[in-house]
């Protein structure tokens, strides 16, 4: 049995079906994000808007472990960091070059490979440690983001959308990356830190035979989070003054009247590019979309932790023939990186085609948001992901990206073999 083989052996279904989920979430607000007749955002946006790409971030941080578990059970940590730096690089320069495509999608690949440098030295964290860092970041952070940004002066927010090679040679490309971008790596720690503590006692849960047991209390704690960010929100900015307090700062310090709090209302629930506005500190207490507010994090988390959970426990039940059926989707979830490039690639391809000849015309509009080209981005996935799977193999991106990380990790191994050889 090759390595692959190994790897997809061992793969849990649940986990596949998660990032399946995330994967045509992303999708869904990408390419049906705005209705053709009132072109405003659409119901489906609307819900799952910060939502999916927050799930796939919690996803990866659940991939970390993963895929470094062998370097740190063979006593290896300085491989699994290598491994990890490794691996992040080849993100950070996928996402670059996926940010010189147009379509109109910001892509988040180059933002994950610095949230995967920043998650290095956390890979020997226990859970406990990775939760506790988490929240006190997520609680922190939010407020830093916003005292720093409000002494930027003449940059627009985003300072990033998609990374690209054109924005390495620009003064404020690490900066977006970090911090004004539109998936601020510093601000996305905070899933990939969760992720982490999931998939480590995820791992403990499997091996002790409490896989149902741990999927019905990660989906139980994510709701309860949600739900509780939530409600915490709303009594913030309704009766704890926050709409008000928006408001006055878009008035000057006026009374606002009843139309200000209505668009403060609606821009909250259309969400933001990454960041808070910083003309307000109420804004910390809404959880807007994409606004990296603490409540947003706590909010987005709980239902990460919600889908993945269910996702788990689904995966315990299925027959032999469900999981058949359903093999599209997890070989499409078990390549998330490839497809999701694909994605992007077809997002292009239908702008250019869109905008080609006499311009944007009313024939040629779907190609840019409509439901049936959603459910064209799904077949494709779903298509991607029978091929991978009858296979048997990693995806193509998914395999230079563990190349990569292999590639490097050997220099700690190649390093440790040696120092063993001068110790005999």
């Amino acid at each position: 049995m090759t390595s692959a083989s190994r790897t997809r052996a061992d793969r849990l279904i649940g986990l596949d079906l998660a990032r399946f989920l995330a994967l045509i979430g992303m999708m869904a607000t990408h390419v049906w994000a705005f209705d053709l007749e009132t072109g405003g955002h659409t119901p489906l946006t609307g819900v799952l808007s910060g939502k999916a790409a927050a799930l796939f971030a919690v996803l990866a941080g659940i991939g970390i472990v993963l895929t470094s578990r062998r370097d740190l059970a063979a006593g290896s940590p300085t491989a699994a960091r290598l491994n990890l730096f490794g691996r992040g690089f080849a993100l950070f320069v996928l996402g670059l070059t996926l940010g010189l495509l147009p379509g109109g999608i910001y892509v988040i690949i180059a933002y994950y490979g610095v949230t995967f440098w920043l998650a290095i030295p956390a890979l020997t964290w226990r859970p406990r440690t990775l939760l506790i860092v988490a929240g006190v970041w997520a609680l922190v952070w939010p407020v830093c983001s916003q005292l720093i940004r409000t002494q930027i002066t003449g940059v627009e927010m985003p300072e990033i959308g998609s990374a690209s090679w054109f924005d390495l040679a620009g003064a404020g490309f690490a900066r977006g990356l970090l911090l004004t971008g539109v998936y601020p790596a510093l601000t996305w720690i905070v899933y990939v830190l969760v992720g982490m503590a999931v998939g480590r006692l995820l791992m403990e849960a499997r091996a002790n035979g409490r896989l149902r047991d741990f999927a019905l209390l990660l989906a139980g704690i994510g709701l309860a989070l949600a739900v509780a960010a939530d409600r915490l929100a709303a009594l913030l900015l309704g009766p704890g003054g926050g709409l008000n307090g928006i408001a006055r700062a878009w008035t000057g310090g006026l009374e606002p009247d009843r139309t200000t709090i209505v668009a403060v209302e609606d821009a909250i629930a259309e969400g933001m590019y990454g960041t808070s506005p910083t003309e307000s500190l109420w804004w910390l207490v809404a959880r807007s979309p994409h606004s990296g507010t603490t409540l947003d994090l706590l909010f987005t988390t709980g239902i990460a932790g919600v889908v993945i959970g269910l996702c788990l426990l689904l995966g315990t039940v299925l027959t032999r023939g469900w999981s058949r059926a359903l093999l599209p989707a997890t070989g499409a979830g078990a390549a998330p990186l490839t497809v999701y490039s694909a994605h992007v690639v077809m997002a292009a391809v239908g702008a250019l085609i869109a905008s080609a000849g006499l311009g944007m015309t009313e024939d040629k509009i779907w190609l840019v948001s409509s439901p049936q080209l959603w459910v064209l981005h799904i077949l494709g996935a779903l298509l991607l992901g029978l091929l991978i799977a009858l296979t048997r193999r990693r995806g193509p991106l998914e395999a230079l990206v563990h190349a990569s990380g292999r590639a490097i990790a050997q220099l700690a191994r190649g390093r440790e073999r040696t120092g063993a050889n001068l110790r005999e």
